[in-house]
């Protein structure tokens, strides 16, 4: 899995995601969704959580990866 392919359930989840929605994200899985979402065009903004340091660094590695700016906070 990764932001360009995503598990059945991360897809599942952004089927139900509406064109032009704004995302909130807690929790982010290493902001697969969030990152999919807005390099699909399907959203401009998500704000996506982490609570371990692990996961932030790589949700910020993916995001940079793909050249988007998501606002990613360490709850």
């Amino acid at each position: 899995m990764n932001a360009h392919m995503l598990s059945t359930r991360l897809a599942q989840i952004a089927s139900f995601v509406p064109e032009q929605a704004r995302l909130a994200d807690i929790g982010s899985d290493h902001a697969y969704l969030p990152v999919y979402l807005a390099s699909t065009g399907k959203i401009d903004f998500a704000i996506a959580g982490e609570i371990a340091q692990g996961p932030l660094q790589a949700a910020t590695s993916q995001i940079k990866n793909m050249g988007l700016l998501i606002r990613l906070f360490h709850v």
